[in-house]
C-alpha cells in the first residue's frame, strides 16, 4: 500500500515494553543462580529473555531510547516534587510530631496513647482554628490495636520492640495525617489502577501507556442459556478475543455491580430464592447474602472491601467474607449505591417524579443532597445501567451529570460538597474523562453522533469523534462505555430499519469498527447486550462477543480493510465515486456528478475519510467526506479563488492543502486552516516524513523529479531526492519506516525499479523488471511484473534468489493492466501495469487489478495473497482505483 493509506508515524513495537520495564532497565545487572535468573529480580522467567534483548535493542533505536529518556525525566521530576512534598510537610508539623513524642515517652497505657493520638487527628491545630479530619475510611480509620500489659509490668519493665515499632508508625502515620501527604500517597498508589471515574489527578507518561492496559469489556449476552441465565463474557472489541467469565452471573433479578478499581475482579449478585448472593471473579464462593427486596454494591478505593446496601442497612465486607453493619437508614431503602470516595459514599434515591443523588459521609453518618433530576422515560432503565449517568471527576471534587433524556438532555455540574450547581450550557450525555481528566460527552450535531472534550466555554470544545454510531438514528440508554483515560468508547445504536449496531472507535487513532449487527426482531427480544465497564482481565482466542447474534460484515480475515474505492465515469465525463466490497462482489454509490477535473486525494491512514478536490483555473475547491456515513457526510469543505493543487494527509486528522496563496493545515478536529508556508506552484505533494515534505516538481520541459524541504521552510531550502526523470506518471512509494524511497525509471541505460535513502543517498537499482504496488505486513516491498504472458506478484527479499512470488497470474488473458496508454511493441513493465489500476490492500493481505482484455471488455478482479484463491469478479470499467477504507457494504 502507499504512504498515504496506512498510519504513517514512526513507532517501535518494543517501545511499550521499554516503558514496562523502565525501573528493571534502570536497575544493574545482578549475579546470575544456578538457573540463569538474577537472584535478586521478581520478573518471570520469560521475562528476562525480553529484557536482555530490550538492553541491546534500546542503544540503537532512536525511537525508544526518546521515550525512554521522557520516562525518565517525568520519573525523576515526580519523585524530586514527592520528597519536596513531604520535607515541606515536616517543616510545617513540628507541634505534632513533639506531641506524639511525648505522649509515647509517658506513663500513658496504650488504650490512652491511643486515645490522645485520635484526638490529635480529630483537631489537629492549623491557624488557631480547629478543622475536622477523617482518617480514610477502611483503610486508615482502624490503627494496630497495642496488646494491653498489667500496670505493674507496665510500670517495672521496658517497653517491648513491637511497641516501638507500633510507636514509630504511628508518628509517621500522624506526621503524614495531619499535613494530607499520606492521603497524597495513596491516592497516588491507587488512582494508577482506577477506572475512568477515578483516575489519576496527575497525569504521566505511565497512566498515559497504562491506559492501553484497559483493552476489554465486560459484556452480558441478552440470550439466556438452558438454565435461564445470561453469560457474562470478557470481550477485546479490537482483537476480536472473547472468555466467558462466569455463567452463574446473570438471572432476570441479578445484576453486575461494578469493577474493580484495579481492573482485575468483578463483583456482582444472583439469586437464590429471596436471597442474594455478592460474588467476585476471585471469589466465586458467596462473599454475603441478604433476604432483601433490592440491594446493591460498591468497591471501597483500595480494593480491599465492598459497601454492600441491603435494604435499609448498609454493610462493611471484606474480601475474606466478613462483614458487619456500619450504617442505617429509611433513606438507602430503594436506593442504589453510585460510588465511594474518601470516605463519601454516594447513592441514588428515586422518589416520586425525580431521582436524588445523596452523600453519606461515613465518619459521621451525615447525609446531604447533592443533586436531582427529573426521571425520563430512558431513566427508567435498569438502576445497574443508570448509576453511571452520575460521573465524579477524578480528582473528586465535581459531579457532571445530564437532566432530560439522550443527547438533548442539558449537561450540569456541582461540587462533590452539593455547592456551586450550575448548567454547562451544553446539551448532551456525559460519558467519562480523557486522560487529562476533562469531562468527553457524546451530542447530536449535524446528523451525526459526535463525542467532544469540555472546554472553557462552548467555543472552547474540542471535536474528538466525528460520528460515534454513523447512520444511526439513536443511541441505546445505557449502550455507552468509555475506557479509562478516554481511549476507547462503545456505543449501541438504533437504525431507521430498527436494527442495532454495536460500534467500537478508538479516540486515540479515530480506527472504527462495527462488532455486531442485530436484526430489528432480536432487539425486540430478548433485547441488547448489557456494557458493564471496561477492565484488565485476560480473554482469549474466541471470535465473538456473542456467539448466538453477532456478525461482523465482510471480516474475511483478521485484515479489516475490506472496503476499495475506485472512481469511474460516464459518457458526459462526470464521475463517481463508489465503495466496493471485493470479498462479496457488491458495489455501493457514495458520490455521484462530480465534474469531470476532480482530483482524488486519497483516503485518511485510518480508512475513515476521503479528501478530494475540484481545480478550474478561477477557483478551487477543497472535499473531506467522512465514509463512514451512508451517503458520505462532508466533514470539510474549503473555497479559495485560483486554481489550487492536491492536498495530502500529514496523519489520520490532519490534512495539507497546497492552495494558490498558500500551504495549508486542517484539522479535522477543529476545521480552522491555517497557513504554514508558502504555497509551492507547479508541484504535486507527494508524502510526509517528519520534518520533511516531499514534492514531485518539473525539471525542464519534460522532466520531473522528487524534492523534499522541511515543513515550514522556504522553497530555496528544497532538496534534490532522485535524479530528473521521464514524466511517464512515476509514483513515489515511502517505506513504512521512512527511510528509503521506491520508484521506476524505465527510460534509462539502466531500467527496472530503484530505491534511493529519503536524504537522496544510497541511489540504487533493486531489480531491472517491475513497479511498485505496496507492502506486506512484514514492511517487504511487493512488486508487479509481466513475464512470459502472465502478470505476477513478487514479494521482494534481500536478494533476488529470495523473492517470492504470490500469484503466478493476477489477470489471466489480459493484455494491459492500463487503460488509454500506447503501449510499443516491446512493451516494458511501466507501460502495461498502472497504479490507477492495481490496488495492494494495506499489510499485503488482498489485491484488486482492473484487466482489460484483448476483445475489448474489462473486469475488475479481486484476490485472497495469503492463499491465492480469487475472491470476486466484477465486470464494470473503472478509471482509479483510489484505496482501500474499513467501511465496505454489507
Amino acid at each position: 500500500m502507499k504512504r498515504k493509506e496506512r498510519p504513517d508515524s514512526r513507532s517501535c513495537p518494543l517501545s511499550i515494553h521499554c516503558l514496562r520495564l523502565l525501573d528493571e532497565l534502570d536497575m544493574p545487572t545482578t549475579p546470575a543462580n544456578a538457573e540463569g535468573e538474577p537472584v535478586t529480580s521478581s520478573l518471570h522467567r520469560d521475562e528476562f529473555e525480553l529484557l536482555s534483548r530490550l538492553r541491546r535493542h534500546l542503544p540503537e533505536c532512536q525511537i525508544c531510547s526518546s521515550l525512554v529518556a521522557q520516562a525518565r525525566h517525568e520519573r525523576d521530576h515526580q519523585r524530586q516534587l514527592l520528597r519536596q512534598f513531604l520535607e515541606d510537610a515536616e517543616r510545617r508539623t513540628p507541634s505534632t510530631k513533639e506531641l506524639i513524642m511525648q505522649a509515647i515517652r509517658s506513663s500513658q497505657t496504650p488504650a490512652e496513647t491511643e486515645q490522645e493520638l485520635l484526638a490529635t487527628l480529630n483537631h489537629a491545630d492549623h491557624g488557631g482554628q480547629n478543622h475536622h479530619r477523617r482518617p480514610p475510611f477502611a483503610v486508615l480509620s482502624r490503627l494496630p490495636e497495642l496488646t494491653a500489659q498489667h500496670p505493674t509490668s507496665a510500670r517495672s519493665s521496658r517497653r517491648s520492640p513491637l511497641l516501638e515499632t507500633l510507636a514509630l508508625v504511628a508518628v509517621i502515620l500522624v506526621v503524614l495525617l495531619s499535613t494530607g501527604s499520606l492521603g497524597y500517597l495513596l491516592l497516588r498508589h491507587t488512582s494508577s489502577q482506577a477506572p475512568a471515574s477515578s483516575s489519576p489527578a496527575a497525569i504521566s507518561v505511565k497512566a498515559t501507556y497504562q491506559s492501553l492496559a484497559w483493552k476489554a469489556i465486560a459484556i452480558v449476552d441478552p440470550f439466556p442459556d438452558s438454565t435461564g441465565r445470561y453469560p457474562l463474557y470478557n470481550y477485546d472489541p479490537f482483537s476480536g478475543q472473547k472468555r466467558l467469565l462466569t455463567s452463574s452471573c446473570c438471572d432476570s433479578t441479578s445484576a453486575v455491580d461494578g469493577i474493580a478499581h484495579s481492573g482485575r475482579d468483578l463483583l456482582y449478585h444472583d439469586t437464590v430464592g429471596q436471597t442474594h448472593l455478592f460474588r467476585t471473579l476471585s471469589h466465586p464462593e458467596p462473599l454475603f447474602s441478604c433476604s432483601c427486596s433490592q440491594s446493591s454494591a460498591v468497591w471501597t478505593t483500595d480494593d480491599s472491601h465492598l459497601l454492600i446496601n441491603a435494604g435499609s442497612e448498609l454493610f462493611l465486607v471484606n474480601l475474606s467474607g466478613n462483614s458487619e453493619p456500619i450504617y442505617s437508614s429509611d433513606l438507602l431503602q430503594n436506593s442504589t449505591l453510585s460510588f465511594y470516595y474518601n470516605d463519601f459514599l454516594f447513592f441514588i434515591h428515586q422518589e416520586t417524579e425525580e431521582e436524588v443523588l445523596y452523600r453519606l459521609d461515613l465518619a459521621n453518618g451525615e447525609i446531604r443532597s447533592i443533586a436531582s433530576r427529573p426521571l425520563t422515560a430512558d431513566q427508567g432503565i435498569s438502576t445497574a445501567r443508570r448509576r453511571d449517568a452520575w460521573l465524579l471527576n477524578p480528582t473528586g471534587s465535581t459531579i457532571y451529570y445530564s437532566a432530560g433524556s439522550g443527547p438533548e438532555a442539558t449537561l450540569y455540574m456541582v461540587n462533590s460538597d452539593g455547592s456551586n450547581l450550575h448548567s454547562l450550557n451544553r446539551h448532551g450525555i456525559p460519558l467519562g474523562f480523557a486522560e487529562d481528566n476533562h469531562l468527553l460527552f457524546l451530542q447530536e450535531a449535524h446528523g451525526a453522533f459526535e463525542v467532544r472534550k469540555l472546554g472553557a466555554t462552548p467555543q472552547q470544545d474540542q471535536l474528538v469523534v466525528v460520528n460515534a454510531a454513523p447512520g444511526a438514528n439513536s443511541v441505546v440508554a445505557g449502550g455507552l462505555a468509555l475506557a479509562p483515560y478516554g481511549w476507547a468508547l462503545l456505543t449501541e445504536a438504533l437504525y431507521p430499519d430498527h436494527s442495532l449496531r454495536l460500534w467500537v472507535t478508538n479516540l486515540m487513532t479515530h480506527a472504527q469498527k462495527l462488532l455486531l449487527s442485530v436484526p430489528a426482531a432480536q432487539v425486540a427480544y430478548p433485547g441488547t447486550p448489557q456494557l458493564v465497564g471496561w477492565d484488565q482481565l485476560p480473554v482469549n482466542d474466541e471470535a465473538t462477543p456473542t456467539p448466538s447474534m453477532s456478525q461482523i460484515p465482510g471480516n474475511i480475515s483478521t485484515d479489516d480493510w475490506n472496503g476499495l474505492l475506485l472512481v469511474s465515469g460516464n459518457q458526459s465525463g462526470q464521475l463517481t465515486v463508489s465503495n466496493y466490497n471485493y470479498a462479496s462482489g457488491q458495489l455501493l454509490q457514495l458520490l455521484s456528478a462530480l465534474p469531470a477535473q476532480t482530483e482524488i486525494d486519497g483516503i485518511s491512514p485510518d480508512g475513515s475519510s476521503l479528501a478530494y478536490h475540484i481545480p478550474s483555473t478561477s477557483q478551487t475547491d477543497y472535499y473531506v467526506v467522512d465514509l463512514r456515513m451512508t451517503p458520505p457526510l462532508i466533514r470539510f469543505h474549503y473555497h479559495v479563488s485560483g486554481s489550487g493543487g492536491n492536498a495530502i494527509w500529514l496523519n489520520a486528522q490532519t490534512l495539507l492543502l497546497n492552495t494558490p496563496t498558500a500551504l495549508l493545515q486542517v484539522n479535522m478536529q477543529q476545521l480552522r486552516p491555517k497557513p504554514v508556508m508558502a504555497t509551492l506552484p507547479d508541484t504535486r505533494l507527494t508524502f510526509y516524513s517528519a520534518p520533511y515534505l516531499y514534492f514531485v516538481g518539473r525539471v525542464g520541459s519534460n522532466q520531473q523529479a522528487l524534492f523534499r524541504l522541511p515543513l515550514g521552510g522556504t522553497f530555496d531550502q528544497r532538496q534534490a531526492i532522485t535524479p530528473p526523470l521521464q514524466q511517464v506518471s512515476t509514483d513515489f512509494w515511502l517505506s513504512p519506516d521512512g527511510r528509503t524511497i521506491y520508484y521506476t525509471n524505465y527510460h534509462s541505460e539502466a531500467p527496472g525499479i530503484y530505491a534511493v535513502d529519503s536524504d537522496g543517498g544510497n541511489r540504487h537499482r533493486l531489480r531491472p523488471w517491475g513497479v511498485p504496488i505496496g507492502y506486506a505486513e512484514d514492511n517487504s516491498l511487493m512488486v508487479m511484473r509481466y513475464r512470459q504472458g502472465r502478470f505476477e506478484v513478487v514479494k521482494l527479499g534481500l536478494t533476488p534468489a529470495q523473492d517470492q512470488v504470490l500469484l503466478q497470474d493476477a489477470a489471466p488473458g489480459a493484455r494491459t493492466l492500463c487503460t488509454g496508454r500506447s503501449v510499443s511493441a516491446t512493451p516494458v513493465d511501466a507501460e502495461l501495469i498502472c497504479s490507477n489500476n492495481v490496488a495492494l490492500a494495506p499489510y499485503g493481505h488482498h489485491l484488486v487489478v482492473q484487466a482489460y482484455y484483448p476483445d475489448g471488455h474489462s473486469t475488475l478482479l479481486a484476490y485472497n495473497l495469503d492463499n491465492g484463491q480469487q475472491l470476486s469478479a466484477q465486470t464494470t470499467e473503472t478509471s482509479k482505483l483510489v484505496g482501500y477504507n474499513r467501511y465496505p457494504p454489507a
